[in-house]
């Protein structure tokens, strides 16, 4: 078998080899290449990070690979067998003769000396694992026949370890089966624990919802991060975060959203997303300091005077502090930077006080969003996608809120 644990702290792997008695070996981030895996041994985009070789007298070499959705090794094994730890995204492995088990971030897969296996993402999010590998008379791994698609989405082994033949055909005309359980984007845990929310989750939420004209999926990305962010559930964060770049959102508006929602939804709910961001942008190879590049600032919306003006009337006397802070760094900085279009900005604050409840707030921003150039149908139906990441209630009052704000 293969021995799967799932870890709750963080590992930290220190690799030590002497040169000579007075050097450590030291290899800087950033310093090593990162190259394509084999199209010989894998399938799909993969790449590899060698992280470390061998010296003497440890046989022990490890690297960092990356696999894009649906890439995965070709069937191998290791004649000192294999350590693997899961650092970020969804994958699979898989022993010969054994269904694929699922892994996670944090995860580390035990594999035996000799023990004929694959591993890669799963079909619908990326995976990047660490492995670790001792070699025997210089040979680390056998490579073997690759993974097929039937064998990759799970379709039961025959004895000879080779996908099942398929049953003949029926003799009388039937329904179209249902799509595999393997590749059903509710997964095999959701499947086997809830099968009525799987059944939502296949046909309503992914088979309708995602795929409505009204939004793009790149909003609909916005909204779904956004959503996870304000409501503080970044368990799946990661997924969605890798589903927005996919999308079209570009990094520099992805960390763009998290500042904004820092002013939103409050530092705590941004900084709990950091790890995240973190997993998904180092498994991507995204390179963070062009995030921190100056970027042009937008104009000020000829209404923004007014609002200012408002502002000051109502605060003024009482919190003038609040009133410069609202009209200096929300308005006058956070509101202007290029990295989000100020469509986009209102797209996510709205949806941001949707899922936090502040209902008695949504006027001023619908009213921002339909003269940045957001649709009456786009936000309505920015809040019916909420509902499926915030709660059918949170929904319900912030359609209510805007409906009014429409009537105005």
């Amino acid at each position: 078998m293969i021995r799967v644990t799932a870890t709750v702290t963080a590992i930290t792997l220190l690799a030590a080899a002497s040169v000579d008695a007075q050097s450590l070996v030291i290899t800087r981030a950033g310093s090593r290449a990162v190259r394509p895996a084999p199209a010989e041994n894998f399938t799909g985009a993969a790449r590899v990070e060698m992280l470390f070789e061998a010296l003497e007298p440890s046989h022990a070499s490890g690297g960092s690979v990356t696999f894009e959705p649906g890439a995965r090794t070709a069937w191998h094994s290791h004649p000192r067998g294999q350590i693997l730890i899961v650092t970020a995204g969804t994958g699979r492995v898989q022993r010969w003769g054994d269904s694929f088990e699922e892994i996670r971030a944090g995860d580390v897969v035990q594999i035996l000396a000799g023990q004929k296996h694959w591993h890669g993402a799963s079909p619908h999010a990326s995976m990047t694992h660490i492995a670790t590998t001792e070699s025997l008379e210089g040979t680390r791994v056998q490579w073997m026949e690759q993974v097929s698609d039937a064998q990759y989405n799970g379709v039961p082994l025959a004895s000879d370890g080779h996908a099942q033949s398929p049953a003949p055909p029926p003799l009388q005309p039937q329904s179209p089966s249902p799509p595999s359980d393997a590749v059903r984007p509710s997964g095999p845990l959701q499947q086997k624990v809830a099968p009525g929310m799987a059944t939502l989750t296949d046909d309503v939420l992914y088979g309708d919802v995602w795929n409505r004209p009204e939004l793009s999926p790149r909003d609909r990305s916005l909204v779904t991060i956004t959503a996870l962010i304000a409501i503080g559930k970044t368990a799946p964060l990661a997924g969605h975060l890798g589903r927005a770049l996919d999308n079209g959102v570009q990094p520099g508006a992805a960390s763009g959203l998290l500042a904004h929602l820092a002013i939103y939804c409050g530092w705590p709910s941004a900084v709990a997303a950091l790890e995240a961001y973190d997993q998904v942008y180092t498994a991507r190879k995204i390179d963070t300091a062009g995030l921190r590049a100056s970027s042009p600032r937008l104009p000020a919306p000829v209404s923004d005077a007014a609002r200012a003006a408002a502002a000051t009337e109502e605060f003024g006397a009482v919190a003038p502090k609040f009133v410069q802070l609202t009209n200096g760094v929300v308005f006058g900085d956070l509101w202007r930077r290029s990295d989000l279009s100020v469509r986009d900005r209102s797209l996510v604050t709205i949806v941001a006080l949707a899922a936090t409840g502040d209902d008695d707030q949504l006027d001023t921003y619908v009213r921002r969003g339909l003269e940045s150039g957001l649709t009456r149908s786009q936000i309505a139906e920015a809040v019916t996608h909420l509902g499926f990441y915030a709660g059918w209630s949170k929904a319900t009052k912030a359609m209510t809120a805007i409906t009014k704000s429409f009537g105005k």
